[in-house]
């Protein structure tokens, strides 16, 4: 019974650090685009970079969401989202090309860490 009761302890506790770390991001995302929005002379046209854009957006939101579900989950979440930002920067934005990709960099190693976390709480409960 002890081992059942350890495995769950593993299983339940959260890297409060990388979780942190991804509400102050996501917090700054938000913020960066609302600014983007409300203070930019900005008149949204449907092109492929808005489109994407739009979709990175949701995506690093699912990523969030899930960052606080699955850990796995999130992490790869995130590490695609950061995928689509070099999509955008490489082949679809016209200004800014590095920007996105730049800022991601946070969420591509937090990204990582959160795989690296499940790992090892994975192979604790394991042993």
């Amino acid at each position: 019974m002890k081992k059942n009761d350890s495995q769950l302890k593993v299983k339940k506790k959260r890297s409060k650090v990388l979780l942190t770390l991804t509400t102050i991001y996501a917090i700054l995302y938000a913020i960066l685009l609302l600014s983007f929005l409300l203070f930019e002379d900005y008149t949204f046209k449907i092109t492929l970079e808005g489109i994407i854009i739009i979709l990175a957006v949701i995506i690093f939101f699912i990523g969030y969401y899930y960052s606080w579900r699955n850990e796995r989950i999130a992490g790869t979440i995130f590490i695609f989202w950061w995928g689509i930002m070099w999509y955008v920067g490489l082949f679809v934005a016209e200004t800014d090309r590095g920007a996105g990709v730049v800022m991601g960099v946070p969420m591509f190693i937090i990204g990582i860490l959160f795989i690296v976390s499940n790992y090892r709480k994975k192979l604790k409960s394991s042993i």
